[in-house]
């Protein structure tokens, strides 16, 4: 009977070590703190670059005054560009607090099915989310418009959407551990803009 009490106290012992062990694991790896080493991109299944068209609402300029008056058009803030990354979740609790910006390919020809990196250009936060960005470039266009005049402007936008593959690693901090992920990324960008202007006499 001792030897049967002795035996299931040396069991009970050594689950509960094994118990400790995995909780101290758990809690090591939790533990870990982790920052952004690098990220290459890449045209896999699914990516590629699509055309499409958005239209402005029609903008109304009226001179009811006795002299001329300049009209300064700009288009381009009624267009949004934006990047998105769509991100593995079982890797966002252990992303670094601090904001990470990643700079990401606006032109689809410098990519290709092999891996490669990007430096400088554009940046963009990688959230899990979609961010707008100021336009790359702003368009305007100054007119005179003559007293007792109207001026009446609409823009039609080309627009390109982007899709692309991303290999991003992560580097633990005062450590030698780290990880690599992959994931989708999108962005939509402006390609040109055509206008048509047109005047006429506030009757």
């Amino acid at each position: 009977m001792k030897n049967i009490i002795g035996l299931l106290f040396l069991l009970v012992s050594f689950f509960s070590l094994i118990s400790c062990n995995k909780d101290n694991d758990e809690e090591l790896i939790e533990e870990k703190q982790y920052e952004f080493s690098s990220i290459m991109w890449a045209l896999q299944e699914g990516d590629g670059e699509d055309l499409f068209e958005i239209k402005t609402p029609e903008q109304v300029f009226r001179n009811t005054g006795n002299t001329t008056k300049e009209i300064v058009i700009n288009s381009s803030e009624n267009v949004e560009e934006s990047s998105q990354f769509f991100i593995d979740e079982n890797i966002l609790p252990y992303l670094p607090e601090e904001e990470i910006t990643i700079a990401f390919p606006d032109v689809f020809e410098l990519l290709s099915s092999e891996y490669k990196y990007f430096i400088g250009g554009r940046k963009a936060p990688f959230k899990n989310e979609k961010t707008h960005l100021p336009p790359d470039r702003t368009i305007t266009e100054t007119i005179s418009l003559a007293p007792s005049c109207e001026l009446r402007n609409s823009s039609t936008f080309t627009m390109k959407k982007i899709k692309a593959t991303y290999r991003i690693r992560f580097v633990e901090k005062e450590g030698i551990d780290s990880y690599e992920k992959e994931g989708k990324w999108e962005g939509v960008f402006i390609v040109f803009e055509s206008s048509q202007t047109v005047i006429n006499e506030i009757k």
